[in-house]
């Protein structure tokens, strides 16, 4: 930039251009998004020691293997949708309890340790640092879930051909979306409380509210009041468990009652899981963040 191109000002200073100050702009944009990914790979980093990952992708190898294993070599459209639906149902009680165990003490747990302070002393601001802290628990998490459902994806194609893979894709990209909601719920919720017990507590009321809880009421109030489908939905929507249950019903349609049938009766689609997810994840993380500043 020349002299022509700044102005004098009458303490003596000199007015900066728009293009000057936009390049300053992106160039701490870009020193803040380096320094988040820093916080989340050390958070990663920290998660895969404690061996949480690992023990993941054990348990979701076991359980995949164990359920196409079970589930006999017949080949069919019946047999396969059969298939999906008992991999949905199971994992709408393991996914939620293992994103929970791995977030719960994402805040928490280092603000006894005393090392959380640390992590506030850096050049960031408190709410990038929840979020780092999210992303690098997130990477962990999903990674163990990759890791083990390959293993049973593996064996599905090969018991049942190339045909079930776009299909168990599908199942696995779902199922770490709702891992990644309850990820965000307990990392809020880790925000929220002042010690580690009462984290873990708060943890286990999630699950029980929404594995089993939030579908009782929602079948209660559809068999009491018939309300009109659009608050079937919202029903459906307002638990991450339940948008599992769509994505897979949405491959292999089904009948039956229960759940099944209040799903059914609903008209989400692929494209509206996966907005709905999404809100999952950014509205917890964004309270977390706002939270954040405010309790420590």
């Amino acid at each position: 930039m020349t002299d022509a191109d700044r102005s004098a000002e009458p303490d003596g200073g000199v007015t900066v251009s728009a293009a000057e100050t936009a390049s300053q702009d992106g160039t701490g944009r870009a020193l803040l998004a380096s320094r988040v990914g820093a916080i989340a790979w050390r958070e990663f980093r920290v998660v895969t020691r404690t061996r949480w990952t690992g023990g993941i992708a054990v348990l979701f190898g076991l359980f995949s293997l164990a359920i196409v294993g079970l589930a006999g070599s017949q080949v069919g459209t019946t047999r396969v949708g059969s298939l999906f639906v008992t991999l949905a149902e199971l994992s709408v009680y393991l996914v939620p309890m293992a994103a929970l165990a791995v977030g719960y003490d994402a805040v928490v747990g280092p603000a006894e340790r005393g090392t959380l302070d640390a992590l506030f002393a850096l050049p960031v601001p408190r709410s990038a640092v929840l979020v780092g802290t999210y992303l690098g628990r997130a990477l962990a998490l999903a990674s163990g879930l990759v890791v083990g459902l390959a293993a049973g994806g593996v064996l599905f194609a090969a018991k049942h051909g190339p045909g079930v893979v776009g299909p168990y894709l599908q199942y696995t990209l779902a199922t770490v979306g709702v891992a990644l909601a309850f990820l965000a719920v307990s990392v809020c919720l880790s925000t929220v409380v002042s010690e580690k017990a009462r984290a873990l507590g708060g943890a286990l009321l999630a699950w029980v509210w929404f594995v089993f809880v939030h579908d009782l009421f929602a079948l209660g109030l559809v068999v009491a009041v018939q309300p009109p489908a659009a608050v079937s939905t919202l029903l459906v929507a307002l638990n991450p468990a339940d948008l599992l249950r769509v994505a897979v019903l949405a491959m292999v349609p089904t009948g039956g009652g229960g759940v099944g049938a209040l799903i059914a009766s609903t008209s989400l689609s692929l494209a509206v899981v996966a907005v709905a997810l999404c809100a999952w994840i950014v509205a917890p993380v964004g309270l977390a963040a706002w939270l954040i500043g405010r309790r420590y």
